[in-house]
């Protein structure tokens, strides 16, 4: 009876692939027309993990969850679910780290089964950004920059364009593991422990390393052979758009780590910030 259903809802949904393609085909986003339903699935499969994350936190968290504000619970649910789209993000980068078709040719080269974990976390891109958008006082103009730079740079590199950039653009998010866990702490009352301590200092090493570092170095790359217009089959305007959100990811990684040292000094020795205050 459930796999009837389920055949039918697919079949029905496989009849606007054709409208689709026709719509993004021309703008060169073919992957649209190839995952949409999978990035679909995502999204609400993100939507309905973070319903379920109260009931779920409530029952293996119940002393750490249960004192917490009602504020305090929504953004407990909201980090555990940012955590896990880390954690598969960075699962899927590092298998496809060393890909010799992503690697041998980083403008055309592709991968079918990259393309579909890409479309997965586009989900979480799109979820992200409607987070953003719905709370734009408390997130600010940089995360709605970010999330959606994230969500236009996926639709391209889902459409067999610039695949290897989503390494250094994404392998970022092994340092947001790090920087989730710290708020999860923060909010279970564990702000002053060694754990928390040595948590943050293990994410201020890797941001630094991986975003300041790694991502840099590939985004200042790409900003050359985009110049010397060494793009291979890639549609150009799009080449300079990730040229661009290279340059843009950095200036906001080197913005934040301002305020990532300020926090990791004090949050190292927190008898200064008392006595400075």
């Amino acid at each position: 009876m459930i796999g009837a259903v389920v055949s039918g809802a697919s079949s029905l949904l496989d009849g606007f692939n054709p409208w689709v393609h026709a719509v993004f085909d021309p703008l060169h986003l073919s992957g649209v027309g190839n995952y949409w339903q999978l990035t679909l699935a995502s999204l609400f499969a993100h939507k309905l993990l973070l319903k379920s994350l109260p009931a779920i936190s409530a029952a293996l968290f119940p002393r750490a969850y249960g004192q917490l504000s009602r504020t305090d619970k929504q953004a407990w649910c909201v980090s555990l679910t940012t955590l896990a789209h880390s954690v598969y993000d960075t699962w899927f980068i590092l298998k496809f780290i060393g890909h010799p078709a992503l690697n041998a040719n980083k403008m055309d080269g592709f991968n079918e089964e990259f393309e579909r974990y890409l479309a997965i976390a586009l989900g979480y891109y799109v979820w992200d950004l409607s987070t953003c958008l719905r709370n734009f006082a408390e997130y600010g103009i940089m995360y709605l920059i970010h999330g959606g730079l994230g969500v236009f740079g996926l639709l391209i590199l889902t459409s067999r364009q610039l695949q290897f950039y989503a390494i250094p653009f994404l392998l970022p998010e092994l340092s947001s593991i790090f920087l989730h866990i710290r708020h999860l702490l923060k909010y279970a009352g564990y702000a002053h422990t060694l754990v928390y301590k040595v948590n943050f200092i293990v994410f201020t090493c890797a941001y630094v390393a991986i975003r300041i570092g790694f991502e840099a170095y590939h985004s200042a790359r790409l900003v050359v052979e985009v110049w010397g217009r060494r793009t291979g089959e890639v549609f150009y305007p799009f080449a300079v758009f990730f040229a661009i959100l290279g340059v843009t990811l950095t200036t906001l990684n080197v913005i934040w780590l301002r305020q990532i040292i300020y926090s990791a000094y004090y949050t190292i020795y927190p008898k200064t910030k008392s006595k400075a205050s």
